[in-house]
């Protein structure tokens, strides 16, 4: 193969869904007996394009994929004793449209290379509150339709040396060292975000997963 050869490819897909069951909203799932009068019919529709670039000789190697997806339900027309968001299409929980890859390694030596990879990825979506009314003498609160606003967006950033032992072919076993830093920005990616009563007020909380850089080492060896 010729050297600096770019690999390119695409594809695009379409599902549609049925007989799919979303919860009603104020549901409780923890220990309820009658979960069957918390669940509603639905139907999906998913639908996207993914593109990969490879660059697989050289120095530098590596990829760089970019998906766009949607992942669509709404309440089907069977009798229902709800109708989320007015029976219109609304992004499931699995809805994030945007999600880029990029993978890359460069070759110090024949023994020494590094490689810095970052992922990118659209916020989940997520039912905010955004109004409080007094009813009956207390404070209520007034929730957004189902998945109307999103958490922020997710980006990871991952550098790390990796270092060979020599490549003699006799060997009993061949082993390498990987040095590196995970979220090397420490950007505190939210997972998700919920809500809860504390002393009679609505508290948000966000929960986060690698909420600054970590470093590792590893040992790798195969025979």
């Amino acid at each position: 193969m010729a050297r600096n050869t770019l690999e390119f490819s695409g594809e695009v897909y379409y599902r549609y869904m049925n007989n799919l069951l979303d919860y009603r909203s104020g549901a409780d799932l923890i220990l309820n007996e009658n979960i069957e009068q918390d669940v509603l019919n639905s139907i999906r529709k998913a639908y996207g394009v993914e593109l990969l670039m490879k660059k697989t000789s050289g120095l530098l190697t590596g990829s760089l994929a970019y998906t766009y997806s949607r992942s669509l339900l709404r309440t089907s027309d069977e009798p229902s004793i709800e109708k989320i968001n007015n029976g219109e299409f609304y992004s499931s929980n699995f809805d994030q449209p945007h999600h880029v890859v990029l993978v890359t390694n460069y070759e110090l030596s024949k023994r020494i290379n590094v490689s810095l990879n970052g992922n990118y990825s659209t916020g989940r979506p997520v039912t905010l509150p955004i109004a409080k009314f007094e009813y009956a003498g207390s404070e209520r609160v007034y929730f957004s339709e189902r998945n109307a606003y999103r958490i922020p967006d997710y980006f990871r950033l991952d550098a790390s040396v990796n270092l060979e032992g020599n490549h003699k072919v006799k060997k009993l076993a061949h082993s390498s060292w990987s040095l590196g830093v995970y979220n090397l920005l420490g950007r505190s990616n939210p997972y998700s975000v919920y809500y809860t009563a504390v002393e009679g007020q609505l508290q948000g909380y966000q929960l986060s997963i690698f909420a600054r850089p970590i470093p590792f080492i590893t040992y790798n060896f195969k025979f």
